[in-house]
């Protein structure tokens, strides 16, 4: 799955923008607390491995994704979360040239 990676900073993201999230939040920081169901959602995000796009970004230029994921009865669960300036858990996915 080729893609090239650059620098981690938000202000950079664009609403179109693809990013992979390659680790857990807060990975190696001492305190940092994430929420049970939030932990689950980055492990699928992190095992399945595909990019999200950037939705939209809100009143103070904070980047927001959607994701969601198929329950075993067949229904949709659907996520919205930020990425945050602290986060260093993502890559930009650069687009392959056609």
């Amino acid at each position: 799955m080729p893609c090239a990676r650059k620098a981690m900073d938000t202000s950079d993201l664009e609403i179109g923008d693809r990013i992979r999230i390659v680790r857990m939040p807060g990975e190696g920081i001492a305190d940092y607390f994430l929420h049970e169901d939030t932990r689950r959602v980055f492990k699928k995000l992190i095992a399945r491995g595909s990019s999200v796009r950037i939705a939209r970004k809100d009143e103070y230029g904070v980047p927001w994704y959607d994701c969601r994921f198929r329950r075993r009865n067949g229904t949709w669960e659907f996520h919205t979360l930020a990425v945050l300036e602290s986060d260093r858990n993502w890559v930009k996915v650069v687009p392959r040239k056609t």
